[in-house]
């Protein structure tokens, strides 16, 4: 049961974004990547996002990475209001004793490149 309720709000977590996200950052993204950007431990509020799935025309490799911290901040930015909305509709809407809901969103880049991760805390009321 566990695994078919992370794979609904995955499901519809993604495709809110994927809907939801500005052409700019959707265009940067690999043609392998068009089915999950997000993953996580939902029932924990933990998600995260590997950066380096923006590298179509090598965006991560040449632009991204030199700038990690910066654009780990603009598509959080952008992010926050998307995953608000996505995770009120998915949560508060359906039990009357959750006032609020807390998500940590972790954004990484690949393993080799030893990047700190940055981390966000994301309280949706």
């Amino acid at each position: 049961m566990l695994n078919l309720y992370r794979q609904l709000i995955s499901i519809n977590l993604n495709n809110t974004i994927f809907e939801e996200l500005s052409e700019e950052w959707l265009d940067r993204l690999s043609s392998d990547v068009r089915g999950e950007l997000i993953s996580g431990f939902f029932n924990a509020g933990i998600l995260t996002i590997n950066m380096s799935d923006f590298n179509r025309n090598d965006f991560y490799d040449n632009v991204l990475k030199k700038d990690f911290p910066h654009y780990c901040e603009v598509l959080s930015t952008l992010l926050t209001p998307i995953l608000k909305r996505c995770f009120r509709r998915m949560f508060l809407g359906f039990n009357d004793n959750l006032t609020e809901y807390k998500v940590v969103l972790f954004m990484e880049g690949r393993e080799d490149d030893h990047l700190e991760a940055v981390k966000y805390n994301i309280d949706i009321f």
